[in-house]
């Protein structure tokens, strides 16, 4: 049977995008399972003498996670290093806690913004402060309402520090979750940033699980070129410090990162910061996520279009591109979650990637109008 014009363009556009849409699965965002299989083959040793590191708690209105999560952080498998916390003036009982919890763990220290500071920026300030307070080089950051997996989070995260390398990137996951699609936006966020850094093209960072080396930060005088957003002190500090061939990933499963987000609000500001600091990223993250949502929306625009078409060959490619597309998708999903032994998805993945991009430009608008006051 004979296609019409307009049926041989919406073929080509529709296995155009899916050749991108296959290519992004399995060269982009299936090299952190890639990367990690290598690691099990081939491990980075981890040196007797280790070198010492300051581990920065971030904290505001956390008495509650603190008093949960902060003995896993200080009991770590590790022979030397600290633990400051730096409360951002908490009104709850964070105070006393950190008081409690110091009475058992002479490692830990506390630190305090002073109340009187108005800026816009002030966890890039606390975080100024706890690497102010921080008697090593080597700076370990995390937050009060995470915890590790394991004792051996430390020690993993930092077998990485050397001359070569001045970051280190470290895997998340959601503890408790307002709902499915905050915990697979999530961990798409994660791969998303460990892929572009084994690309040697880091861009992004987790504050929940980052390290890099104080003198190589107060040398760049980082914080400085964004202390105007209220976010930003995890991706844009990549951003302007990382350099290729400089930025090492830790994804071993006992080096991950757990974080308590158990209310909605919760994933709805950190998608709003998220997008505030979007556009600030390097041009080719941006161009390349572009491409990808657009080629992604492009695919199912194509793939409803073919439905209409007068004959079953259309549907039947339609159909069978679709189904490739997503069994590429649920094999590199599902494949890296279980090298980081995390929940699988299964169907509920075909309709969170429908939906991402549109929910990735609601937060962008929002972001945008809530800001213009």
């Amino acid at each position: 049977m004979v296609f019409e014009t307009i049926d041989i363009v919406v073929l080509t556009v529709l296995s155009s995008c899916w050749l991108i849409q296959i290519l992004y699965y399995w060269i982009y965002l299936a090299k952190p399972y890639y990367h990690q299989r290598k690691m099990n083959q081939v491990e980075i040793p981890i040196h007797p003498d280790s070198q010492p590191v300051s581990v920065i708690v971030y904290a505001r209105n956390e008495a509650r996670n603190l008093e949960t999560y902060l003995p896993a952080i200080l009991e770590q498998n590790y022979p030397q290093y600290e633990v400051i916390v730096v409360d951002d003036c908490s009104t709850d009982d964070t105070e006393t806690v950190l008081r409690q919890v110091a009475a058992q763990y002479p490692h830990l220290y506390c630190t305090y913004l002073p109340p009187a500071n108005k800026s816009v920026a002030r966890k890039k300030l606390a975080l100024t402060l706890g690497m102010k307070a921080a008697h090593y080089d080597n700076l370990l950051f995390s937050d009060a309402d995470s915890h590790p997996v394991s004792p051996d989070w430390l020690r993993l995260m930092a077998r990485h520090f050397s001359e070569q390398k001045n970051i280190v990137l470290g895997f998340s996951t959601l503890d408790n979750r307002p709902f499915r699609y905050a915990a697979y936006d999530y961990f798409f966020s994660n791969l998303q940033m460990a892929a572009l850094a084994l690309m040697n093209r880091a861009s992004m960072g987790n504050g929940k699980n980052m390290a890099y080396n104080k003198n190589e930060l107060a040398w760049q005088q980082v914080f400085s070129d964004f202390s105007f957003l209220e976010a930003g002190e995890d991706d844009l500090l990549v951003s302007k410090l990382a350099q290729r061939g400089k930025v090492a990933v830790e994804l071993s499963p006992d080096s991950m990162i757990r974080v308590n987000m158990d209310k909605g609000w919760m994933w709805k500001e950190l998608k709003i910061k998220q997008m505030t600091t979007l556009p600030f990223y390097r041009a080719f993250p941006i161009v390349f996520r572009m491409i990808e949502n657009l080629s992604r929306l492009l695919f199912y625009f194509a793939f409803a279009c073919v439905w209409f078409f007068p004959n079953g060959i259309g549907m039947g490619i339609g159909a069978a591109l679709l189904l490739t597309r997503f069994l590429s998708q649920w094999l590199v999903t599902n494949r890296t979650a279980k090298r980081f032994q995390l929940p699988k998805f299964h169907f509920d993945l075909l309709i969170f990637d429908f939906i991402q991009p549109f929910v990735n430009g609601y937060f962008y608008l929002y972001k945008i109008f809530r800001s213009k006051p």
